[in-house]
């Protein structure tokens, strides 16, 4: 299942992204409602926590009364008339990813697969990857920091 990646190497901590997330679901521009958190841990490194959409989500099975569930297309879907607030769910996700907004819990739900977050993030530090196109990535970067001596050996910069 793909989910929204961030890269804090490129992330400025502008927030933009938080405006996006909540103007497309709330229709207004405020950080509070938004299902993406921009969290800055000092100096200054920003990342952009969203929901992993887990293949066994410990939001749902600490749901007290079955409002998360996955969907046949396997993202994680909080059904807000069933949601009582009680915030069980945010303290069982282990990403922090989840929070109770005017007693009821909001999460990402990928905008249908258009992420609203990833089309405003200007230094494009959001991507909607799955967790096999990630690890993809890091072993060709790793593999590339390997393969500088050798290329550095053979006159290759």
């Amino acid at each position: 299942m793909a989910y929204i990646f961030c890269y804090p190497e490129r992330c400025t901590g502008c927030r933009a992204c938080e405006l996006a997330c909540s103007g497309a679901h709330e229709r207004i521009f405020g950080p509070s409602n938004a299902r993406i958190r921009v969290v800055r841990e000092e100096p200054a490194i920003d990342v952009a926590i969203t929901c992993r959409q887990c293949e066994k989500p410990p939001c749902a099975t600490a749901c007290p009364t079955g409002a998360i569930r996955k969907r046949r297309d396997d993202s994680v879907e909080v059904d807000s008339s069933r949601c009582i607030g009680c915030g069980a769910c945010a303290e069982a996700c282990p990403f922090g990813a989840i929070h109770v907004f005017r007693g009821i819990a909001i999460k990402c739900d990928l905008c249908g697969g258009d992420p609203a977050c990833v089309k405003q993030c200007a230094p494009n530090a959001l991507e909607l990857m799955t967790s096999e196109q990630v690890a993809e990535k890091k072993r060709l970067e790793h593999a590339a920091v390997l393969m500088r001596p050798a290329l550095r050996r053979l006159g290759v910069k």
